[in-house]
């Protein structure tokens, strides 16, 4: 079977490229669906697994948030639809605004930002133009303590050493998961015929400071130091409490991913 990773350069799409065995192929902006369905006619994947994003406001060029995320998304639909492929896209936890009780895949996006708004267009894109896809919604990605760290845990060492200047909030609340484990469920989910939604998250409810202290820990660093604040004193308009019920995954696929 052959298998194409978009974003195969990136954190989540390397990890899943290397698992799936993907097919190389050249770098296409997703942005441009001529160049992109003229890939995937010469590729021909049964699979594509869509890891490509760009984090918009979260640290990413604005200016390719919704082309990227958006329209991007809707781009490998239409390419991957036109030569019959599976599709599996990779969205994500921010198209919640927060709540107390946990999010179900019945729940419809309610984003309060730039970056989770892109995200539910997305979804909706994707699920437009070809029903039978499946759309994992999944949170914090991290190393979970085996390999390259992720981006958050970079910036919680930073913070945690004085290398950068800010705070973790204690009041923002994500079910991070290692990427290894995430990995693993998105190709497994891709040998099925599962369409629509699935929440693939880690079991853990943390908050950014909690997980900081974690990485502090784990590499060394006093616990003691990881700078804390909260969202609702810091004037930003970002999801706090997003936590992701992934009960289904677990029974559809029979994988559970470890704590962090």
């Amino acid at each position: 079977m052959t298998v194409l990773v978009t974003g195969a350069s990136g954190y989540l799409g390397g990890a899943v490229a290397a698992l799936a065995g993907a097919v190389p192929a050249p770098r296409v902006d997703i942005r441009d669906l001529a160049a992109l369905s003229a890939l995937f006619a010469v590729v021909r994947p049964a699979t594509v697994i869509h890891t490509a994003t760009t984090l918009g406001n979260k640290g990413g060029a604005p200016q390719d948030l919704w082309p990227v995320v958006a329209a991007g998304a809707a781009n490998v639909a239409v390419a991957a639809r036109a030569v019959g492929a599976r599709l599996v896209h990779v969205s994500s936890d921010a198209v919640f605004a927060g709540r107390d009780a946990p999010y179900t895949e019945a729940d419809a996006p309610s984003p309060v930002f730039d970056y989770g708004a892109a995200k539910a267009a997305a979804e909706e894109a994707v699920a437009a133009v070809d029903p039978g896809a499946a759309i994992v919604r999944t949170s914090l990605i991290v190393s979970g303590g085996r390999g390259e760290l992720s981006r958050h845990e970079r910036t919680c060492l930073d913070l945690a050493t004085g290398a950068a200047q800010g705070a973790l909030f204690t009041d923002e609340i994500r079910c991070p998961i290692a990427v290894d484990d995430l990995a693993a469920a998105v190709v497994a989910l891709a040998a099925t015929d599962h369409a629509g939604v699935l929440n693939i998250a880690g079991p853990q409810a943390l908050s950014r400071h909690e997980l900081g202290v974690r990485v502090a820990a784990r590499h060394g660093v006093d616990a003691a130091a990881v700078p804390a604040a909260t969202l609702a004193a810091s004037g930003l308009t970002r999801p706090g409490r997003v936590v992701l019920d992934s009960s289904a995954a677990a029974r559809l696929l029979g994988l559970t991913p470890r704590p962090v």
